[in-house]
């Protein structure tokens, strides 16, 4: 059964967090090194200069979480409704060579990237719907199996990525960089969509 929870301490190292309810809670300055989230519900709630180190939050609910200029570091979401959420929100590493985030099966629909740094992100079959990466850097990711309709890419850096196996994007070629990325072959032909051109078989 759920419970309302409340953290005490400022700092938690390999704990582990099952079935919390604290949806529409504030929490200030706690740091989490190594922690797991599991059935927790942290949905309209927010975390204020908080720290994640090495974390997994996993079949949780953070919907319309605010991250408060938090720090994400090597976190994990795995079967988690990420939806409505402004990741500019998070203080991000500022020399991070990779993505300090991964999502897998995850809800990420009506959120924003909107000009992040978010290299090497991880987001394998996700739902991404109506998400705005225009602007980020993206380059080298992994989006596998993602469905990605009515979400914005506009001067996005998607060099190198995985596109395999995702659904329903629409990338402009002309105002976008795709070099290197890689695309199952007939997905490929949304990309010639802006090109004005007729394709016949």
């Amino acid at each position: 059964m759920a419970v309302s929870y409340q953290f005490s301490q400022t700092d938690y190292y390999d704990q582990h967090f099952s079935n919390c309810m604290a949806n529409t809670q504030r929490f200030s300055d706690i740091e989490f090194e190594q922690c797991q989230f599991i059935e927790c519900d942290f949905s309209h709630s927010q975390f204020s200069n908080c720290r994640f180190i090495e974390c997994e939050f996993i079949n949780c609910n953070l919907s319309d979480l605010n991250w408060g200029y938090s720090s994400l570091e090597e976190v994990c979401f795995v079967d988690c409704k990420l939806n409505s959420i402004q990741w500019a929100q998070v203080n991000w590493p500022q020399l991070a060579l990779t993505s300090s985030v991964s999502f897998k099966n995850c809800q990420l629909s009506h959120s924003s990237f909107y000009e992040l740094q978010l290299k090497g992100l991880i987001m394998i079959d996700c739902f991404a719907k109506d998400v705005d990466f225009r602007q980020a850097n993206l380059a080298t990711s992994d989006f596998s199996n993602t469905d990605f309709r009515d979400s914005l890419f506009l001067q996005t850096n998607l060099s190198k990525v995985n596109f395999v196996g995702a659904m329903h994007f629409n990338i402009d070629i002309k105002n976008n960089n795709v070099s290197r990325a890689k695309f199952e072959r007939f997905a490929a032909l949304n990309l010639l969509s802006g090109l004005d051109i007729e394709l016949v078989d």
